[in-house]
């Protein structure tokens, strides 16, 4: 398909925000948002977490809305 995405290409992309969201809730991230600082009276590392949430539930609905644009596979797989 020209110009488009085809479901390879968002099961690939799918992979890597997958992976991208595991490292992110692992020891360096944690460590760098750890900090005792306020931002509009809540704490970074709460902050990250609730803006990691909602950016996850924002890929997982964009990933959902591009799989129903994208055409099944013409050989069935």
């Amino acid at each position: 398909m020209k110009g488009g995405w085809t479901r390879a290409r968002l099961q690939q992309w799918w992979w890597i925000g997958f992976v991208l969201g595991i490292l992110m809730i692992n020891y360096p991230f944690l460590t760098i948002f750890d900090r005792p600082v306020l931002v509009g009276g809540y704490p970074v590392l709460f902050l990250y977490f609730v803006l990691g949430w909602a950016a996850s539930i924002g890929a997982i609905a964009l990933y959902a809305w591009a799989l129903k644009r994208t055409p099944p596979p013409e050989d069935g797989s």
